[in-house]
């Protein structure tokens, strides 16, 4: 409701009287008085009670002789519909026993006809002002009935104290958490909640933001009435009057002790994965160091022995007999396939630890480069390669190609037997990123073992007499993995294989 003439909310007003001349003039100057006055008009209270019902005015000013109901009856109905409706009482009469039957009835004021317009006004003005306070108060008494329920239903703990900090209210939460009932902690500082585990220092801070009425946050363990301790995070507020005077403090915590917990576990985690780290580093720093010595102390023998081999080869052919030549030339390629694995080994190793140099790569550019050195090596072999273009990637560029030429390679080895050999590199574009793919019309493998042929050293049956040392496609798989990427096969055996690789995110 707006504000009226003078200065209380507008209201609701129903007016009955039979006299219709004194009805009009009254309602007139009523009209006139109470600009927006919502004014109901009745001639007897039996039109009046039903305007009434209908209507709901919060002010009734009715004369008491009428006609069909008088203002009595009307009054009594009205005040079993809505006891808290204002009504004044318009009468030419003023019989002491009448005056003693609107008291009993429940009017609010009383004014003589003829009517005196200041005091109907004034009785107006005072039913008014009184309506209005008590919407006022029945407000706040809502507002502060939904901040109890709210306080009382809050899923935190809530703790009310008084300036000198002794507990005045506790909310349910709060005796859930402590096992504490409000009745064994009301009068009693919160400081017998404290766990006596946690330094003395740790509650400095908190007293001086008390004393010096400041608020505070923080985490704090606490001990329950059954002895167990739990963590809560704690927020406490002064509360203060209008002249700025604290009147309360307000603690407000939750619960935290699972996310203590979870803290825990990780922090115990973070030092295991620590512990593993520093092993898994020396143990690459004695992976490098076996390297080394695989490079330096296994490699110098063999080159001896293969030296000497075809040395005694070449100056004593025709003395030694042939078992002999035969056994000293099977030396010599045993020791050429043992640098070969060595070699590949070493290689394998350094592509693991190497550091990636990513950059923008034009990938069909590198398989064109890869093709054309394969084409160069036997000029003479029907070869279809059919190589997408602009298929960039965000790679290290010496990897990769290191990747295409292993399946490249690969592709063109198995495919040696094929009449027309067509060997293709493309780019599928699905959803959550782009696979590139290495596609041949070769005889394909064994389904059964397409995770099998990415292992080191681990050749397929029916392959096992082509040249190669097995571990070309580990080589690719550590390189892909090494660019958060994965890397897998198909095959439809007799109609050729596909091998896809994907490049998914930078190394952090």
């Amino acid at each position: 409701m707006g504000e009226g003439e003078h200065g209380i909310v507008e209201s609701s007003l129903l007016y009955v009287e039979d006299e219709a001349d004194v009805r009009e003039l009254v309602s007139s100057m009523l009209l006139k008085y109470y600009p927006g006055l919502r004014l109901a008009v009745a001639g007897d209270g039996r039109c009046g009670l039903e305007l009434f019902r209908e209507r709901r005015p919060e002010i009734v000013i009715t004369d008491i002789r009428m006609p069909v109901m008088d203002g009595l009856q009307m009054a009594s109905a009205i005040r079993s519909l809505n006891p808290e409706t204002f009504i004044i009482a318009v009468t030419a009469h003023s019989d002491p026993d009448q005056l003693v039957n609107a008291m009993e009835v429940g009017f609010n004021h009383y004014v003589l006809k003829p009517v005196d317009y200041r005091k109907l006004f004034v009785a107006i003005d005072k039913c008014r002002a009184l309506h209005f306070m008590n919407r006022r108060v029945k407000a706040q008494e809502a507002h502060i009935n939904l901040l109890s329920r709210v306080v009382a239903e809050s899923p935190s703990s809530v703790i009310i104290t008084d300036p000198q900090e002794i507990i005045t209210y506790v909310n349910p939460r709060f005796t859930r958490l402590t096992g504490y009932t409000m009745e064994e902690v009301i009068g009693r500082h919160p400081r017998f909640l404290k766990s006596d585990v946690m330094p003395a220092d740790s509650y400095t801070e908190l007293k001086k933001s008390i004393i010096s009425g400041r608020e505070w946050r923080g985490e704090l363990l606490n001990r329950h009435k059954s002895g167990s301790l739990y963590w809560e995070a704690v927020w406490i507020f002064p509360l203060r009057s209008e002249t700025g005077e604290i009147i309360n403090f307000v603690a407000v915590s939750e619960d935290i002790s699972g996310r203590k917990q979870a803290e825990e576990a990780i922090q115990a985690l973070n030092g295991e994965l620590a512990a593993r780290a520093a092993d898994l580093e020396a143990a690459n720093r004695e992976l490098e160091a076996f390297n080394y010595t695989v490079a330096h102390d296994l490699l110098s023998p063999l080159q001896w022995i293969g030296g000497y081999s075809r040395a005694i080869l070449r100056h004593n052919d025709q003395q030694l007999d042939q078992r002999y030549c035969r056994y000293l030339e099977e030396i010599c390629l045993g020791v050429v396939r043992m640098e070969q694995t060595i070699a590949a080994l070493l290689d394998f190793s350094r592509l693991s630890r190497a550091p990636l140099q990513r950059q923008t790569v034009e990938l069909g550019e590198l398989a064109q480069t890869v093709a054309a050195d394969l084409l160069k090596s036997d000029p003479e072999r029907q070869v279809d390669f059919r190589i997408a273009s602009e298929v960039t990637a965000n790679c290290d560029r010496q990897l990769l190609f290191v990747v295409l030429q292993n399946l490249l390679g690969n592709a063109w080895k198995y495919t040696s037997k094929q009449q027309v050999a067509i060997i293709e590199f493309g780019v599928l574009a699905q959803e959550g990123g782009t696979t590139c793919f290495v596609r041949d019309n070769g005889p394909g493998f064994d389904p059964a073992a397409a995770e099998k042929i990415f292992a080191p050293f681990q050749r397929l049956v029916e392959f096992a007499d082509s040249k190669g040392l097995g571990i070309g496609l580990a080589t690719v798989q550590r390189i892909i993995q090494r660019h958060c990427g994965r890397v897998w096969a198909e095959t439809v055996p007799g109609s050729g294989a596909t091998f896809y690789f994907t490049l998914e995110c930078d190394e952090s």
